[in-house]
């Protein structure tokens, strides 16, 4: 699945979850995307799309949490010169760049924006009139809610240790 194809940002009047990064352009073509504080040489500050796809935002969730070490990829929104807006995508699609820098830096704000565009597509689900779409949306943005909270429970020490003994360590 595309990030592109039938993106919410393409209508104006849809608000869609963004993420500031820093982006810079050799030309036309996409050359660098980064999370760092600092900005590398050249680069300019930029709001970067998430996607719409269900896949793609479970696995920014897992991201987040920090369940999944996949990298961050960002390639245009619109194939033609005149939009320069990036969403995020998986690695191996044209054109995608990716983000460097510790996706740690930016995990709380990348839950939040991941929950907020499932809430946003649930929203749109519903004013489209697809119910049962809509509840499957908010499912998905219930189930990563429950996911932060129990990854914030922490862990027993026989789960951090893999069930040996840690003669009284406690994590």
């Amino acid at each position: 699945m595309d990030a592109r194809a039938q993106h919410p940002a393409l209508d104006p009047a849809i608000a869609w979850p963004t993420l500031g990064m820093w982006v810079r352009w050799e030309g036309e073509r996409l050359d660098l995307v980064s999370l760092a504080v600092a900005p590398a040489r050249g680069t300019t500050t930029d709001q970067v799309l998430l996607p719409c796809s269900p896949e793609l935002l479970i696995q920014l969730g897992k991201i987040s949490l920090g369940n999944s070490r996949a990298g961050l990829y960002a390639v245009r929104l619109a194939e033609d010169g005149a939009d320069h807006r990036l969403v995020l995508c998986q690695r191996g699609w044209e054109g995608a760049v990716r983000i460097s820098g510790a996706v740690s830096s930016i995990a709380e704000p990348l839950y939040g924006k991941t929950r907020a565009a499932m809430l946003a597509a649930g929203r749109e689900q519903r004013a489209a009139g697809n119910q049962d779409d809509a509840a499957q949306w908010s499912t998905m943005a219930r189930q990563l809610l429950l996911a932060k909270r129990s990854s914030r429970r922490g862990r027993s020490v026989r789960t951090i240790s893999g069930g040996l003994p840690t003669l009284g360590k406690h994590g």
